[in-house]
């Protein structure tokens, strides 16, 4: 049992490899060809360009391992059952199930070793390739997102805050209203000239400031030079705008800045649904695994060619399916861990039903 466990693992390791340098090949010379004419016209160093698809290389390995897990399923199971191994395994009383279970025990290894790859070296790196690409190649200026405007937030359960014009650099604010709410209606409000954010006090300073306390029959103003603003749960960085990338993330940093979001009752739900799939998108290494080896198990007439056509669509599907439930939950239409999860649901049902329907 050991020496075939070996040779199924061998046999599958190998087409993992060659698969994963053939996507990375074809994804480096599609995006090299893609962002040519941006390389030419930033007059792009080579250096920066070797370190740029250096960078590159574990963000490719990711994003693919999945139809790389799925042709390394269905050519090292095909191939099996092909040459009549399969039959000749049966014929000895191994089950289906045996044959299959060093590649499904291989494929939580590699979802878990996915995922801890997604958590360390994959933001890391593209944070680096990304800067690369804004700072070294096109030569963007790191403030370039740094002046806002209509900014409406939450602050607390029971205060908002509307900027109409917010600079980053210098931590002031134009044309700001403050309004707290209670059951009734507003109670209080504060329509400034401007804010500006000092450490000293670790709060926002109101210039210019009208006061409007309101009661069952009255309206009370008051005009007031300066107003300190430092119950608050709002900061500098919360009126960034996001620059980093969900990918150049791991879970807890985006876990943080969803939090971070929702504290100010600015809408999470994109960066939600990111954050979901950052656990089930190496899942799905397993997934798909689980998915392929019932369907390399029949025998077939056909060539390597159609093994590789079954896969492209396998995965154009689970996608399909993956994209389809992100845009979704982006927009919220569909809730986020669903968002996330559909594809792994779809695909780890059918793979269950197949393996089970399949003759062992």
């Amino acid at each position: 049992m050991q020496i075939l466990s070996f040779y199924i693992i061998k046999r599958f390791l190998s087409i993992l490899f060659y698969a994963t340098f053939a996507f990375i090949a074809i994804f480096v010379i599609v995006d090299l060809i893609e962002r040519l004419d941006d390389f030419l016209a930033h007059d792009a160093q080579w250096i920066h360009l070797i370190y740029y698809y250096v960078y590159y290389i574990p963000f490719i390995i990711i994003l693919t391992l999945p139809i790389n897990m799925l042709l390394s399923t269905l050519f090292s199971i095909g191939l099996m059952a092909q040459h009549n191994e399969i039959i000749a395994c049966k014929a000895a009383g191994i089950s289906l199930y045996r044959i299959t279970f060093p590649i499904l025990i291989l494929g939580v290894v590699i979802s878990v070793l996915s995922g801890l790859a997604s958590e360390t070296i994959v933001p890391h790196t593209n944070k680096q390739r990304l800067d690369i690409w804004r700072y070294d190649i096109r030569k963007e200026k790191k403030n370039l997102l740094d002046k806002r405007n209509r900014l409406a937030l939450q602050d607390g359960k029971n205060r908002q805050i509307y900027i109409g014009f917010y600079d980053s650099a210098k931590k002031k604010g134009t044309q700001i209203n403050l309004v707290w709410i209670n059951k009734n209606g507003i109670e209080k409000r504060w329509d400034a000239k401007s804010i500006e954010w000092r450490e000293e006090r670790s709060g926002w300073l109101f210039t210019d400031v009208v006061e409007r306390v309101f009661t069952d029959s009255a309206e009370n103003v008051t005009y007031v030079d300066t107003l300190w603003y430092t119950d608050t749960k709002i900061y500098p960085d919360d009126l960034v705008e996001l620059e980093t990338k969900p990918e150049e993330m791991n879970y807890a940093e985006l876990n943080r800045f969803v939090d971070r979001m929702t504290t100010i009752g600015a809408d999470a739900r994109k960066w939600l649904v990111d954050l979901y799939m950052k656990i089930s998108y190496p899942f799905a290494n397993f997934i798909i695994v689980l998915f392929g080896a019932p369907l390399a198990s029949r025998k077939r007439r056909s060539g390597p060619a159609i093994g590789f056509a079954i896969a492209l669509t396998v995965s154009f599907i689970y996608f399909l399916f993956l994209r389809t439930g992100q845009v979704l939950g982006h927009k919220g239409d569909l809730n986020p861990w669903i968002a996330a999860w559909i594809g792994n649901i779809v695909f780890g049902i059918g793979g269950i039903i197949a393996m089970l329907k399949v003759r062992k």
